[in-house]
């Protein structure tokens, strides 16, 4: 793959950073900092294409794009809409049985009342996301919406992404509540969408233990995965898969 490419989000820089294709606050949260070698037993293992690779820590190559984001880009602009998810995430798994029990989040109790421009930055963040994970992908582009937004920090757009959250039940099941160190992204597959020969939807899950973020570009999303956000809701209810 060509190391000199261009920062998908601005496309005029080298994309000289890598994003983490898992979030390292996400991983140093379940096994901390340092080298995961000390875990011995308990050391996370990454698990794609079959194989299967011990984390040496955080930071592993394993869980990183290739080059895909400008510092610029990966940094000043962005920052915003991580610390929007970091804040999301630490609500969701300390409030993990209040979730279950009532199946909804509600944004002012996470970010106050700033909740419409955080809940904004935080839907930027998926759109990174989203963004990073067609970008690793050599045979598809990012679709423009989604660069428009994330390049000039939209306060209103329109997309063809849709995200919804659901509990997953199995993890569950076989993993208990307590599961947050089970981390990852299932495989993303892509639909042709026939008059647009060069367009296409795509749809992926990633998740924290039995959480799941549900993505869904130009395609319907499924009836029990959730209501659909495109950062338009206060509160926002969630599904079961």
């Amino acid at each position: 793959m060509n190391d000199h490419r261009l920062c998908w989000i601005c496309e005029e820089n080298v994309a000289d950073t890598s994003e983490h294709a898992l979030k390292k606050s996400d991983i140093v949260r379940a096994y901390g900092k340092g080298s995961y070698h000390n875990l011995k037993g308990k050391q996370p293992i990454h698990f794609k294409n079959g194989k299967e690779t011990k984390l040496q820590g955080a930071n592993s190559d394993v869980i990183k794009n290739p080059k895909d984001l400008c510092k610029q880009c990966n940094n000043t602009l962005s920052q915003p809409y991580d610390r929007a998810y970091d804040k999301f995430i630490e609500y969701v798994l300390k409030n993990s049985e209040l979730i279950l029990e009532r199946r909804f989040i509600d944004f002012e109790e996470i970010y106050g009342d700033d909740f419409p421009t955080q809940q904004t930055n935080l839907f930027k963040y998926f759109i990174k996301s989203f963004g990073c994970r067609i970008y690793a992908n050599p045979d598809f582009n990012v679709p423009r919406d989604v660069i428009s937004i994330i390049r000039n920090d939209l306060t209103h757009f329109s997309t063809g992404l849709k995200i919804t959250i659901s509990i997953n039940n199995e993890v569950i099941n076989n993993l208990g509540k307590d599961c947050f160190h089970f981390i990852g992204k299932t495989e993303m597959p892509y639909y042709n969408l026939g008059d647009c020969p060069n367009e296409f939807g795509f749809s992926f899950r990633e998740h924290i233990g039995w959480f799941f973020i549900n993505y869904y570009y130009l395609i319907d999303i499924e009836p029990r995965s959730g209501v659909e956000w495109i950062a338009d809701r206060k509160v926002l209810f969630i599904g079961e898969i």
